[in-house]
């Protein structure tokens, strides 16, 4: 009778167990999302450290050095000012000539774009876009012009004063039309979308850490007698939230340039600038995977497998001695730190999470194993 009633309530139990560790997961996902916009959207100076990384990038250099003579090129002026300066005779050959003008343009505006000035000229008009940016998420000015229900962010003046730095002068404001380098990003609607999400993402942002915490360890603590499937479950939940973010990243993060940039010259300067952009995610990402591995690894090794057990028995002469158990993987943190084989291992935050996990899941292993093999001394 007791066994009977006690089969529901542990069902019950396990449904109320998987929701969190979904809820979990699916905080995961805005968490990461909450930091990226705490950090860097929403952060001036980490704001300007990306814009100067965005355009020290030489993908990016040649990128924008390409956008900005093409505007120049693409007016009739130039092709006829080219034509007017040649000898009637060679008239014919204006077209090639203003061809070889272009490229000797991109070049020089590249090389421009490598310098610290001109470099600074970007992070500057960046960081004005930025804050102006993000004052319109908040309603509290207006940075982009709406015409005819689309959001256009104006670039012109940037464009103005690198033309004029590579050696075009007055000419750039001549042969630049008024609307060069005004980009329609979103509809007006859209832009509200945007605006709403935003805010909602940024209102919980300072407790998706928090939120994440008290869902898995109360997911854990209701999961008695199971607790070593759920562990298994937040890590697979961790482990998708992970493969969702990278995917995101990768491939729906060009798509959304994609469908909001109409302009297909700007697309893949954009899409660079995105993937730098977004590379706290990319080492939060970095972090999350290394940590379901390490939960997978030290739920496999408390198993009662047989190779399971095998392993924990050949390792309990190390793992009961707090210098050994601790001591060993403390060192190879410190290598890895010192190495900075992955991005991670250089962010403090990451490090001191990667850290307290893995002080956890080994004195909780530790004990295990001195329960296990109360023979073997522990000092």
């Amino acid at each position: 009778m007791n066994s009977s009633l006690a089969q529901p309530h542990f069902r019950g139990r396990g449904i109320v167990v998987g929701i969190l560790i979904g809820l979990a997961s699916l905080m995961v996902l805005v968490g990461v999302v909450a930091i990226w916009l705490n950090t860097v959207v929403y952060d001036t100076p980490t704001w300007r450290a990306t814009s100067q990384e965005i355009i020290q990038d030489p993908a990016m250099q040649a990128q924008v050095s390409k956008y900005v003579v093409d505007q120049l090129y693409n007016s009739a002026t130039v092709q006829n000012d080219v034509a007017g300066a040649l000898p009637p005779q060679f008239q014919a050959f204006a077209p090639a000539v203003t061809s070889g003008l272009h490229q000797v343009a991109v070049g020089a505006s590249e090389r421009l774009l490598a310098t610290t000035p001109v470099q600074n000229l970007f992070v500057t008009a960046s960081v004005d876009a930025h804050d102006a940016f993000v004052r319109l998420i908040d309603n509290q000015a207006k940075f982009a012009k709406l015409n005819n229900g689309q959001v256009t962010l104006d670039l012109h003046p940037l464009l103005l004063q690198v033309a004029d730095k590579a050696g075009f002068g007055a000419a750039a404001q001549t042969h630049l039309a008024p609307t060069a380098g005004q980009i329609d990003v979103m509809n007006s609607n859209q832009l509200s979308n945007v605006q709403t999400a935003v805010r909602i993402v940024h209102a919980i942002s300072d407790w998706a850490l928090v939120i994440v915490v008290v869902l898995f360890a109360a997911a854990i603590w209701l999961a008695h007698g199971y607790r070593r499937r759920a562990l298994l479950w937040s890590a697979i939940g961790i482990l998708v939230a992970t493969l969702v973010l990278i995917f995101v990243r990768r491939i729906l993060g060009e798509n959304i340039v994609n469908a909001l940039v109409s302009d297909v010259a700007v697309r893949p300067a954009l899409i660079t600038a995105w993937y730098i952009g977004t590379n706290v995610i990319g080492t939060i990402n970095i972090t999350l995977l290394i940590v379901a591995i390490l939960l997978v690894i030290g739920v496999w090794l408390s198993g009662a497998g047989r190779m399971s057990t095998s392993v924990r028995n050949r390792l309990a002469p190390w793992l009961v001695k707090p210098l050994y158990a601790f001591g060993i993987p403390a060192v190879v943190l410190l290598i890895l730190i010192v190495w900075g084989p992955l991005p991670v291992f250089q962010k403090v935050i990451p490090v001191i999470i990667i850290a307290v996990l893995a002080a956890v899941g080994i004195e909780a292993l530790r004990r295990q194993t001195i329960a296990e093999h109360p023979q073997v001394p522990s000092a």
